[in-house]
Protein backbone atom coordinates (compact mmCIF):
# COMPACT_ATOMS: atom_id res chain seq x y z
CA UNK A 1 0.00 0.00 0.00
CA UNK A 2 1.47 3.34 -1.08
CA UNK A 3 2.04 6.05 1.51
CA UNK A 4 -0.52 8.41 -0.04
CA UNK A 5 -3.16 5.65 0.08
CA UNK A 6 -2.44 5.00 3.75
CA UNK A 7 -2.62 8.69 4.56
CA UNK A 8 -5.84 9.06 2.59
CA UNK A 9 -7.48 6.21 4.51
CA UNK A 10 -6.37 7.63 7.87
CA UNK A 11 -7.62 11.13 7.05
CA UNK A 12 -10.94 9.92 5.64
CA UNK A 13 -11.45 7.62 8.61
CA UNK A 14 -10.68 10.48 10.99
CA UNK A 15 -13.05 12.86 9.22
CA UNK A 16 -15.92 10.37 9.34
CA UNK A 17 -15.27 9.76 13.03
CA UNK A 18 -15.31 13.52 13.61
CA UNK A 19 -18.69 13.82 11.89
CA UNK A 20 -20.39 11.42 14.34
CA UNK A 21 -22.44 13.39 16.82
CA UNK A 22 -22.67 11.41 20.06
CA UNK A 23 -19.51 12.79 21.70
CA UNK A 24 -20.43 16.35 20.77
CA UNK A 25 -24.04 15.96 21.90
CA UNK A 26 -22.95 14.50 25.23
CA UNK A 27 -20.57 17.38 25.84
CA UNK A 28 -23.45 19.78 25.18
CA UNK A 29 -25.55 17.92 27.77
CA UNK A 30 -22.68 18.15 30.23
CA UNK A 31 -22.34 21.89 29.64
CA UNK A 32 -26.10 22.40 29.99
CA UNK A 33 -26.31 20.52 33.27
CA UNK A 34 -23.08 21.95 34.67
CA UNK A 35 -23.90 25.60 33.99
CA UNK A 36 -26.93 25.24 36.23
CA UNK A 37 -25.14 23.95 39.31
CA UNK A 38 -21.45 24.91 39.14
CA UNK A 39 -19.36 28.00 38.90
CA UNK A 40 -17.84 28.60 35.49
CA UNK A 41 -14.34 27.40 36.47
CA UNK A 42 -15.78 24.05 37.58
CA UNK A 43 -17.65 23.75 34.29
CA UNK A 44 -14.41 24.27 32.38
CA UNK A 45 -12.74 21.55 34.43
CA UNK A 46 -15.57 19.09 33.78
CA UNK A 47 -15.47 19.80 30.04
CA UNK A 48 -11.69 19.35 29.95
CA UNK A 49 -11.93 16.05 31.85
CA UNK A 50 -14.65 14.79 29.49
CA UNK A 51 -12.57 15.70 26.43
CA UNK A 52 -9.50 14.03 27.96
CA UNK A 53 -11.49 10.84 28.59
CA UNK A 54 -12.93 10.80 25.07
CA UNK A 55 -9.50 11.42 23.52
CA UNK A 56 -7.89 8.71 25.63
CA UNK A 57 -10.55 6.16 24.65
CA UNK A 58 -10.22 7.04 20.93
CA UNK A 59 -6.46 6.56 21.25
CA UNK A 60 -6.83 3.26 23.12
CA UNK A 61 -9.41 1.89 20.67
CA UNK A 62 -7.15 2.56 17.71
CA UNK A 63 -4.08 1.32 19.60
CA UNK A 64 -5.86 -1.91 20.54
CA UNK A 65 -7.05 -2.36 16.96
CA UNK A 66 -3.48 -1.85 15.74
CA UNK A 67 -2.28 -4.58 18.07
CA UNK A 68 -5.04 -6.99 17.00
CA UNK A 69 -4.49 -6.39 13.28
CA UNK A 70 -0.75 -6.86 13.71
CA UNK A 71 -1.27 -10.05 15.75
CA UNK A 72 -4.06 -11.69 13.76
CA UNK A 73 -3.03 -10.80 10.21
CA UNK A 74 0.02 -11.77 8.22
CA UNK A 75 2.59 -9.34 9.54
CA UNK A 76 0.04 -6.56 9.91
CA UNK A 77 -1.33 -6.84 6.37
CA UNK A 78 -5.02 -7.54 5.92
CA UNK A 79 -5.82 -10.03 3.13
CA UNK A 80 -7.71 -8.79 0.10
CA UNK A 81 -10.87 -10.66 1.17
CA UNK A 82 -10.90 -8.65 4.40
CA UNK A 83 -10.98 -5.45 2.40
CA UNK A 84 -13.78 -6.81 0.24
CA UNK A 85 -15.82 -7.44 3.39
CA UNK A 86 -14.95 -4.01 4.77
CA UNK A 87 -15.98 -2.45 1.46
CA UNK A 88 -19.43 -3.98 1.82
CA UNK A 89 -19.68 -2.93 5.47
CA UNK A 90 -18.76 0.67 4.62
CA UNK A 91 -21.39 0.86 1.88
CA UNK A 92 -23.98 -0.55 4.29
CA UNK A 93 -22.99 1.95 7.00
CA UNK A 94 -23.27 4.79 4.50
CA UNK A 95 -26.87 3.80 3.81
CA UNK A 96 -27.64 3.24 7.50
CA UNK A 97 -26.12 6.60 8.44
CA UNK A 98 -28.38 8.40 5.97
CA UNK A 99 -31.58 6.56 6.86
CA UNK A 100 -31.29 5.83 10.57
CA UNK A 101 -28.51 7.83 12.28
CA UNK A 102 -30.99 10.47 13.42
CA UNK A 103 -34.29 9.29 14.89
CA UNK A 104 -36.60 12.22 14.22
CA UNK A 105 -36.84 15.12 11.84
CA UNK A 106 -36.19 18.45 13.52
CA UNK A 107 -34.13 17.04 16.39
CA UNK A 108 -30.62 15.72 16.99
CA UNK A 109 -31.80 12.56 18.76
CA UNK A 110 -29.54 9.74 17.62
CA UNK A 111 -29.99 6.10 16.71
CA UNK A 112 -28.89 4.72 20.09
CA UNK A 113 -31.11 2.23 21.97
CA UNK A 114 -33.29 4.22 24.36
CA UNK A 115 -31.84 2.53 27.43
CA UNK A 116 -28.27 3.42 26.47
CA UNK A 117 -29.22 6.95 25.43
CA UNK A 118 -31.05 7.44 28.71
CA UNK A 119 -28.06 6.19 30.67
CA UNK A 120 -25.65 8.56 28.91
CA UNK A 121 -28.06 11.46 29.40
CA UNK A 122 -28.50 10.71 33.10
CA UNK A 123 -24.74 10.40 33.58
CA UNK A 124 -24.18 13.77 31.91
CA UNK A 125 -26.80 15.42 34.14
CA UNK A 126 -25.41 14.12 37.45
CA UNK A 127 -21.69 14.44 36.62
CA UNK A 128 -20.22 16.81 39.15
CA UNK A 129 -16.52 15.98 39.46
CA UNK A 130 -13.60 15.46 37.13
CA UNK A 131 -13.34 11.68 37.52
CA UNK A 132 -17.01 11.25 36.58
CA UNK A 133 -16.55 13.52 33.56
CA UNK A 134 -13.46 11.56 32.49
CA UNK A 135 -15.31 8.23 32.79
CA UNK A 136 -18.22 9.66 30.77
CA UNK A 137 -15.70 10.61 28.09
CA UNK A 138 -14.45 7.01 28.12
CA UNK A 139 -17.96 5.62 27.70
CA UNK A 140 -19.18 7.65 24.75
CA UNK A 141 -16.73 6.46 22.02
CA UNK A 142 -17.51 2.87 22.99
CA UNK A 143 -21.20 3.56 22.44
CA UNK A 144 -20.64 4.31 18.74
CA UNK A 145 -18.36 1.36 18.08
CA UNK A 146 -20.88 0.02 15.55
CA UNK A 147 -19.96 2.91 13.25
CA UNK A 148 -16.31 3.33 14.17
CA UNK A 149 -15.04 -0.27 14.26
CA UNK A 150 -14.64 -0.63 10.46
CA UNK A 151 -12.89 2.77 10.42
CA UNK A 152 -10.56 1.64 13.19
CA UNK A 153 -9.69 -1.61 11.40
CA UNK A 154 -9.01 0.06 8.05
CA UNK A 155 -7.07 2.94 9.62
CA UNK A 156 -5.03 0.54 11.77
CA UNK A 157 -3.99 -1.46 8.72
CA UNK A 158 -3.13 1.76 6.88
CA UNK A 159 -0.99 2.95 9.82
CA UNK A 160 0.90 -0.35 9.82
CA UNK A 161 1.91 0.32 6.22
CA UNK A 162 3.67 3.52 7.20
CA UNK A 163 7.23 3.77 8.42
CA UNK A 164 7.85 3.40 12.14
CA UNK A 165 8.17 7.14 12.76
CA UNK A 166 5.03 7.94 10.80
CA UNK A 167 2.97 5.24 12.50
CA UNK A 168 2.86 7.31 15.69
CA UNK A 169 1.91 10.36 13.63
CA UNK A 170 -0.90 8.40 11.95
CA UNK A 171 -2.23 7.28 15.33
CA UNK A 172 -2.16 10.84 16.64
CA UNK A 173 -3.76 12.23 13.47
CA UNK A 174 -6.74 9.87 13.62
CA UNK A 175 -7.24 10.53 17.33
CA UNK A 176 -6.99 14.29 16.83
CA UNK A 177 -9.85 14.27 14.33
CA UNK A 178 -12.12 12.63 16.90
CA UNK A 179 -11.22 15.30 19.46
CA UNK A 180 -11.41 18.31 17.15
CA UNK A 181 -15.22 18.87 17.26
CA UNK A 182 -15.09 18.83 21.08
CA UNK A 183 -12.28 21.39 21.14
CA UNK A 184 -14.15 23.60 18.67
CA UNK A 185 -17.28 23.46 20.84
CA UNK A 186 -15.29 24.37 23.95
CA UNK A 187 -13.70 27.27 22.06
CA UNK A 188 -17.08 28.71 21.05
CA UNK A 189 -18.54 28.27 24.53
CA UNK A 190 -15.56 30.10 26.02
CA UNK A 191 -16.06 32.88 23.47
CA UNK A 192 -19.58 33.50 24.74
CA UNK A 193 -21.80 31.30 22.59
CA UNK A 194 -24.61 29.79 24.65
CA UNK A 195 -25.81 26.19 24.58
CA UNK A 196 -29.12 27.06 22.90
CA UNK A 197 -27.32 28.75 19.98
CA UNK A 198 -25.06 25.76 19.46
CA UNK A 199 -27.98 23.32 19.58
CA UNK A 200 -30.00 25.38 17.09
CA UNK A 201 -26.96 25.37 14.81
CA UNK A 202 -26.73 21.57 15.10
CA UNK A 203 -30.40 21.17 14.21
CA UNK A 204 -30.12 23.59 11.30
CA UNK A 205 -27.11 21.70 9.89
CA UNK A 206 -28.27 18.18 10.73
CA UNK A 207 -28.85 17.29 7.07
CA UNK A 208 -25.31 18.36 6.21
CA UNK A 209 -23.81 16.22 8.98
CA UNK A 210 -25.93 13.24 7.98
CA UNK A 211 -24.94 13.70 4.34
CA UNK A 212 -21.25 14.12 5.24
CA UNK A 213 -21.20 10.96 7.37
CA UNK A 214 -23.09 8.89 4.81
CA UNK A 215 -21.04 10.07 1.83
CA UNK A 216 -17.86 9.73 3.89
CA UNK A 217 -18.43 6.01 4.38
CA UNK A 218 -19.19 5.55 0.68
CA UNK A 219 -16.20 7.61 -0.46
CA UNK A 220 -13.89 5.61 1.81
CA UNK A 221 -15.38 2.38 0.40
CA UNK A 222 -14.73 3.55 -3.18
CA UNK A 223 -11.24 4.67 -2.16
CA UNK A 224 -10.24 1.24 -0.86
CA UNK A 225 -11.96 -0.43 -3.84
CA UNK A 226 -9.91 1.65 -6.25
CA UNK A 227 -6.54 1.73 -4.52
CA UNK A 228 -6.49 -1.52 -2.56
CA UNK A 229 -8.95 -4.19 -3.74
CA UNK A 230 -8.58 -3.71 -7.50
CA UNK A 231 -4.80 -3.61 -7.11
CA UNK A 232 -4.83 -7.05 -5.57
CA UNK A 233 -4.70 -6.21 -1.85
CA UNK A 234 -2.56 -4.20 0.53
Amino acid sequence: MEVYVSLGIIILGGLITASLQLSLGTLLLLYHASFGKNIRIKTKELASSYIAGSTFMDFMLLGTTLFLVLTLSAGGVLPNIAYVVLFGVLIALGIVAWLFYYRRKGSTELWLPRQLAGYIRSRAVVTNDNSEAFSLGLLVPLSEILFTLPLLIISADAILHLGTVYQALGLITFTAFGTLPLLILRFFIRRGRNIAEVQRWRIKNKTFFRFFTSIGFIVLAIFILTFVILKGGA
